[in-house]
């Protein structure tokens, strides 16, 4: 097995991460640009503001990556399970192991679905198979993560469809494979035939009406809630 990446818990107070409406989300609301500098039914759900629903299942598409293991890996390899995807990196300092933390207590709490979680990088020229496979064994992320690399085009196609934004941020003075990766902030909520339910942003702003304040993570609860809310409605169409 592979040895885990240490990744420390970072304060999110210091990052410059502006608010922005993602342009292919642009009708589903406002969404979050990572900048990284540094009802019917048994189950009852409360779904906050951060959960989307309404058209979602224009999100989301086939995918042609890589796996830990070398493996070309498509949405076909997830028939028949509900999966829960996020786009990252492995260098990312806070936003991305930050949502894999609290993702990671959201599939934990009880009652909740079983999915598959999935970490599909948007850095394919560090974040190799092998890369991926260590940092997804990072201590207190979701157990069973699977992580997914590929070509820069086969990266971009999977970003593309669903509408992912990301684009390299060069660090001043830097070499030019030192810099950071800017993307939107999402976990896309899948159901067993791979066609979206629910989308839910990671962070939010401590101060809504600040676009400058510090970024909090949105609770496990909300995360828990929104892939149930999802996974239910999927459950009765």
């Amino acid at each position: 097995m592979a040895e885990p990446v240490e990744t420390p818990r970072r304060n999110l107070t210091g990052a410059v991460v502006p608010a922005v409406a993602v342009a292919g989300l642009a009708a589903f609301g406002a969404m979050l640009l990572v900048v990284t500098n540094g009802g019917d039914g048994a189950r009852q759900t409360s779904v906050t503001r951060d959960c989307i629903q309404q058209n979602v299942d224009a999100v989301g598409g086939p995918i042609d990556l890589i796996d830990a293991n070398g493996a070309h890996v498509t949405q076909a390899d997830f028939a028949g399970e509900p999966a829960v995807i996020y786009f990252g990196f492995t260098h990312c300092p806070d936003i991305c192991p930050t949502s894999m933390y609290t993702l990671a207590e959201a599939l934990g709490a009880p009652g909740g679905y079983d999915v598959q979680p999935i970490l599909i990088t948007v850095d394919p020229e560090r974040d190799t198979p092998e890369r991926m496979g260590q940092y997804t064994h990072t201590e207190g992320f979701p157990p069973g993560l699977v992580g997914l690399s590929g070509t820069r085009a086969q990266v971009d196609a999977a970003a593309a469809a669903f509408q992912v934004h990301h684009s390299r941020s060069p660090i001043p003075g830097a070499p030019a494979d030192v810099y950071n990766v800017d993307h939107s902030s999402l976990l896309y909520v899948v159901d067993r035939n791979w066609r979206t339910v629910s989308i839910i942003q990671t962070m939010n702003r401590s101060n809504p009406l600040d676009p400058a304040s510090p970024l909090v993570p949105v609770s496990p609860e909300s995360i828990a809630a929104c892939i149930a809310a999802g996974l239910d409605r999927a459950e009765r169409s």
